[in-house]
């Protein structure tokens, strides 16, 4: 797999723990927890805060929320007080850090170079290097055609981009993606 389609993985001490899988996203608003992860952490549904933050997913999709809770994220040297919106689904991921955790802590993060770039004052910069690990997708290239694969429900005879299903998954076919 080509470096700059993998996602930004990286491993971060989150309240003094280490937590894995955590995906840099700099196209999310907010950061998000999930509720297995907030349990790790030992919050209690009495730590979270009073808010009124309504999120959607990439389909506009509404999701219910159990909380916003802050807690200390360390990125190499710097640590820094995080606001998380803790959601109930389960993920790919462990931790989401969008733009509110970015941008506050003054990151560049790169998936082209699987880095995560960021000016610490007492050092100058730092290089945080994303987890190497194998990440599986379903993106397969050949002859700059791009072929998906999603799940999803059940063959919809009238979305043209359907090449065939089966037991659940849909291929995708799309034409002149670079």
């Amino acid at each position: 797999m080509k470096g700059h389609l993998k996602p930004l993985l990286s491993t971060l001490m989150i309240e003094g723990h280490e937590v894995n899988k955590v995906l840099v996203d700099g196209g999310a608003a907010v950061n998000i927890l999930s509720r297995t992860m907030q349990k790790r952490f030992g919050k209690i549904t009495a730590d979270f805060k009073p808010h009124n933050i309504l999120i959607s997913d990439y389909a506009g999709k509404s999701s219910q929320l159990e909380g916003m809770i802050l807690l200390d994220v360390q990125i190499k040297s710097v640590k820094r007080t995080t606001m998380f919106i803790v959601t109930p689904s389960k993920a790919n991921f462990n931790v989401l850090l969008g733009c509110e955790c970015i941008h506050g802590v003054g990151v560049i993060p790169s998936t082209v170079h699987q880095k995560i770039f960021f000016w610490n004052d007492d050092e100058g910069l730092e290089v945080l290097d994303a987890d190497q690990k194998e990440y599986e997708v379903g993106m397969y290239f050949a002859d700059q055609q791009l072929t998906a694969f999603a799940k999803t429900r059940p063959f919809d005879a009238h979305n043209a981009g359907i090449i065939d299903e089966e037991e659940g998954v849909r291929k995708i076919f799309c034409w002149n993606v670079k």
